[in-house]
């Protein structure tokens, strides 16, 4: 594993030079030395109200078990009051501090995934997305939650020139 700075100095290069057509899989990279994930994911929305609208996973770094996503309608909950209305980090550190929140929670914890980080990202004014890290129960401390919301600047950079983001967003202004 590489250290923070390490990675930090890495994603750097990437984005200086003109071989990428994706920064997903160097935030991928930077957020593992920053903080350490064994599940990594990007989603994208596109809001039609406070919290209403259709959100899709864009990008994961494990394609067989938690594939990509289509459109998908956001169900009002907690989870949609912390993150989209009040633009908060979530973290639950047990598979029953977001089960209420995930469909999907039986399936999280049969991975041995049992924490998660969901950092939102805004730009202009605007939420655009998050970054979902998932690990072990426990794993999440208020440390790694604080260094987690330091790697906004990064993630909204690739969010804002990766292809998998743009399209989405390409899209959702045109439809």
């Amino acid at each position: 594993m590489l250290d923070e700075t390490t990675a930090l100095q890495r994603f750097d290069a990437v984005i200086r030079t003109d071989k990428w057509t994706s920064l997903f899989p160097a935030l991928d990279e930077l957020c593992q030395a920053s903080i350490g994930h064994r599940l990594f994911s990007c989603s994208v929305f596109q809001m039609n109200g406070p919290e209403s609208g259709l959100a899709s996973r864009i990008y994961t770094s494990d394609p067989e078990n938690y594939p990509l996503s289509s459109l998908k309608t956001i169900v009002p909950n907690r989870w949609t009051d912390q993150v989209i209305i009040r633009r908060e980090t979530f973290v639950a550190n047990s598979v029953d501090g977001f089960a209420d929140v995930f469909p999907d929670h039986a399936f999280i914890a049969s991975l041995g995934l049992g924490s998660v980080i969901n950092l939102p990202l805004i730009f202009r004014g605007n939420f655009i997305g998050t970054v979902n890290m998932l690990h072990e129960a426990g794993y999440y401390t208020e440390e790694r939650v604080e260094r987690a919301k330091q790697l906004a600047i990064p993630a909204l950079l690739a969010f804002e020139v990766s292809p998998e983001a743009t399209v989405q967003a390409s899209q959702e202004r045109s439809g």
